[in-house]
């Protein structure tokens, strides 16, 4: 009798299998055929033509290929689940159902823009339907019963029996791999340091070549350009009253840089770079092994350990100022540390006492005024402990007497070199009397309308440039998390809030906003608390539906990490006073030609208008959402192969309405322009080298380089007139119109008239206009002592 698990000789295969799986060959051959096809399209011709003999050899090696890997996959099933052969076939055959999307191809001409947009979105269909065919695969061989994953639960035990020592090295190693990896992606993208990240490693190069803190003379001789791309300039970040001396930002992080940036300055740029950022990534990754410590005390649950260290670890923000220069993570490692420290409940040694005040004393060294809102909260805490807790007497006095040495030292250093006691010594206010202080307080009570203050404190988790929660959706249930708490741990749910809210309020009402620095800066020092929420839920969630939607917000986690590294521009997205565009760049990048994301999410920034209703309905979302889980009951779900199913498709539905079907440019910033002849034309952002001197006349100021002008108009425009030169200057210029090349020549001396048909691309109710220009020149000549002026004038 034939094992029915495994293919038989006399096995046969139905050839109505085959007839489907030629199907998806052609839907394949089809697609890899339009590929080759876009390659030659323009905006005047990009229709699909007949397929030839090349469509043929492409769907033959669809054929061949694909009929591999079902037989393959089929075999594992039929391993995996004890299934007929037979069987087996037909249901992997199902796993290729998302290429029936291909089906769609021909819609996507309809809205073309390039050659190259065309492409891009070819590849995202394409790479799309690929991992939803591997995802269903993966789903089809996943057993539905826990007691059939053997191969994962060894896989598991093997880790699990390792010792505390060798799990916590690995789980170093890991994050110290994958952030340096992330740096060195950022560093080849042409990401440098920026923010307050120079005037940091300019206190690190001057304690290093010069051995003091002194830094007027190593702004004066652009010491800056050791570890920067030049040409830079950076403004000075020194104290008032120190003679443009002493920087007004607190030394510590230098002090920890600087062993690396001794070594780094052996190297060059680049590698003085990424040891810089190994030094941050070694501090991150000891807050990683902090997280862990800490889920295992807490829940006793070392799965839960191990996931909540690689969601803190690896999403935003912790991933990105785990390989930055900024003191955040390293509050967040020493108050965390402290916290896990005091809650153990482990008797606490005289080392351990003696570090306990050195970590928290050590706070005024990374700012001496604002992390003293997480200090107290801590301090008073580890005194609860040991006094009423513990009855330690001699603990006390061994914590304090720490405390107060590492606090003595520092005023001694900041009364030596700012000549002041005042906490304000260090910071863009220098040194002031209390009198001043008391102004300041009053001004800071009476000249900031409430509005920014709870305004601020909402962009802190909300605003879609630097909000946590849009980069990280994983916290939205630390809200859950919260709830949770409420129910049994409410004690620990208030010192919790004790710590956190101290910080997060004094910043919010000061109006404090991120730089240019990546997301979440207000909140990176106390996201160990959030995640302590977010800890709870997981580990009192018995509500599968929101374990699924969990489940989610951890894959966007994930992928918006990697989007970032991708676009490293996306992630430094100043909030602060002045700044008037509310569209963050991941999700403008993120958008399409008829949609735009960032229309439909919060915006906290400063400006005089502050009507903008997707702040209210997100904050109400947020409620409905944990409202609603105090609703549900708790109840399980079994995910079965159809429910998979559909969720592809959901998603792929969402993808090629969303990435595929629209072209992938984005028109921001519409300026009307009203002509002499009175035609009224919409211009959309265009480059800062190119200036508007009179409607539609262009200086283009830079050379070789290209300039791209969107425009659109209610009416239809026959033709278009362009009048382009340099009287003093030589350039070769090619232009086009959307990808259609219309001028490709050089001028000299003299102005060029063209003339040519426009058709436009149809957006929403009105007509869209593309103008691109390479402008090449002479290295010897200045562009912008002579630049090429280019006219645009529609014709009736």
């Amino acid at each position: 009798m034939m094992h029915s698990g495994q293919p038989s000789k006399m096995t046969k295969i139905p050839w109505a299998l085959f007839f489907v799986l030629l199907v998806y060959s052609i839907l394949l051959g089809w697609y890899i055929l339009a590929i080759e096809q876009a390659k030659a399209f323009s905006f005047l011709d990009h229709s699909f033509r007949l397929p030839g003999l090349q469509f043929f050899l492409y769907t033959f090696g669809a054929f061949v290929v694909l009929c591999l890997v079902w037989l393959l996959h089929s075999r594992a099933m039929a391993s995996t689940f004890s299934l007929p052969y037979s069987l087996a076939l037909r249901r992997s055959l199902a796993n290729y159902l998302p290429m029936l999307f291909f089906i769609l191809l021909p819609l996507m001409p309809r809205h073309y823009l390039s050659s190259d947009d065309f492409l891009s979105r070819l590849e995202i269909f394409g790479v799309s339907i690929f991992f939803a065919v591997l995802y269903l695969m993966s789903a089809a061989l996943n057993p539905p019963d826990k007691e059939r994953m053997y191969s994962i639960k060894r896989c598991y035990q093997k880790v699990s029996n390792w010792s505390l020592k060798k799990k916590l090295a690995t789980l170093f190693v890991v994050s110290l791999i994958l952030y340096n990896a992330g740096s060195a992606a950022l560093i080849l993208k042409g990401s440098n340091f920026s923010g307050d990240e120079p005037h940091y490693l300019m206190i690190t190069h001057s304690l290093l070549e010069d051995g003091d803190f002194d830094l007027s003379n190593n702004y004066a001789s652009r010491d800056y350009d050791r570890f920067m791309q030049p040409p830079v300039n950076i403004r000075r970040h020194t104290a008032p009253g120190t003679e443009g001396r002493y920087s007004f930002h607190s030394p510590g992080v230098s002090f920890l840089m600087w062993p690396f940036y001794s070594l780094g300055s052996l190297l060059n740029r680049t590698g003085l770079s990424l040891l810089i950022r190994l030094g941050m990534s070694l501090f991150g990754a000891l807050l990683g092994l902090q997280i862990f410590l800490f889920a295992l005390q807490e829940w006793k649950n070392e799965k839960l350990a191990f996931g909540l260290w690689a969601l803190y670890s690896f999403t935003a923000p912790v991933f990105f100022y785990s390989i930055h220069v900024y003191p955040e993570l390293i509050i967040a490692l020493f108050s965390l540390t402290v916290f896990r420290l005091v809650r153990s409940g482990k008797k606490l040694s005289f080392l351990i006492l003696c570090l306990l005040g050195f970590l928290l004393a050590s706070f005024v060294w990374f700012h001496a005024l604002k992390y003293i809102f997480i200090m107290i909260p801590l301090l008073v805490y580890t005194l609860w402990v040991l006094i009423k807790v513990r009855k330690v007497k001699t603990g006390v006095v061994i914590f304090l007497g720490a405390f107060a040495g590492v606090t003595a030292v520092y005023f001694v250093f900041q009364y030596a070199l700012y000549g002041s006691f005042s906490l304000s010594s260090v910071s863009w206010r220098g040194a002031v009397t209390p009198q001043e202080s008391l102004a300041y307080m009053k001004q800071l009570l009476h000249g900031i309308p409430f509005r920014f203050r709870w305004e601020t404190l909402a962009g802190y988790f909300f605003d879609q440039r630097d909000g946590l929660l849009l980069y990280a959706p994983i916290y939205f249930f630390a809200a859950l998390g919260m709830l949770v708490m409420m129910k049994d741990k409410r004690r620990d749910l208030g010192l919790l809030f004790v710590i956190a809210a101290p910080y997060i309020l004094s910043s919010s009402f000061l109006t404090q906003r991120t730089g240019y620095a990546p997301q979440a800066r207000p909140l990176v020092s106390v996201t160990w608390v959030f995640l302590i929420l977010l800890g709870y839920f997981l580990a009192r969630n018995r509500k599968k539906v929101f374990t699924c939607l969990f489940a989610l917000a951890s894959v966007l986690s994930f992928l918006i990490v990697l989007l970032l590294l991708i676009t490293p521009r996306a992630l430094y997205q100043p909030t602060t006073a002045g700044e008037t565009d509310r569209a963050g760049l991941l999700f403008q990048n993120l958008s399409n030609l008829h949609f735009s994301l960032p229309q439909i999410l919060p915006s906290y920034l400063k400006v005089e208008d502050p009507h903008w209703p997707p702040n209210w309905i997100w904050i109400a979302a947020v409620a409905v959402f944990m409202t609603v889980y105090l609703i549900v009951r708790p109840h399980s779900i079994h995910l079965k192969y159809r429910h998979h199913m559909g969720l592809i498709f959901v998603l792929l539905i969402i993808v090629f309405f969303g990435f595929v079907y629209y072209p992938r440019t984005v028109i921001v910033h519409p300026q009307n322009v009203v002509y002499p002849s009175g035609e009224k034309i919409t211009y959309y952002a265009y480059s800062r080298s190119a200036r508007m001197t009179e409607p539609g006349l262009f200086e283009l100021v830079e050379g070789n380089r290209a300039y791209s002008f969107y425009f659109s108009s209610w009416r239809k425009i026959p033709k278009i007139k362009l009048v382009f030169g340099s009287t003093h200057a030589a350039y070769d210029i090619e232009i086009k119109y959307f990808d259609e090349v219309i001028f490709d020549d050089s001028i000299a001396g003299g102005m060029k008239t063209i003339h040519f048909p426009s058709k436009p691309y149809r957006l929403r109710n009105t007509n869209l206009f593309h103008i691109y220009v390479t402008l090449k020149n002479d290295l010897d000549i200045s562009t912008a002592a002579h630049p090429l002026r280019l006219a645009i004038i529609p014709l009736r």
